[in-house]
């Protein structure tokens, strides 16, 4: 039987703050040399760039990499903010 995951809620890029800063700011994810990078989309809200590494930046839907962040921060992944 598996349990449905709650919905993840309170995201960094959530934060109400100055939309000329809020475009450039990069949150990510790192643990041990694997870092994740999370930049809100500047064309569309609805999408966030995901990057592995120095790999190729992908763009998920939000709420797909609401869940994505959430299982790398529950794995023991730490959180730094770029702008």
């Amino acid at each position: 039987m598996t349990i449905p995951e709650k919905y993840p809620e309170n995201m960094p890029w959530d934060l109400t703050i100055d939309q000329g800063k809020y475009n450039s700011i990069q949150w990510i994810l790192s643990k041990a040399d694997i870092a994740y990078t999370f930049t809100r989309s500047r064309i569309d809200d609805n999408y966030v760039y995901i990057q592995k590494n120095d790999g190729k930046r992908k763009a998920y839907k939000e709420y797909e990499a609401r869940f994505t962040y959430q299982r790398l921060f529950d794995e023991g992944y730490s959180l730094a903010a770029f702008s």
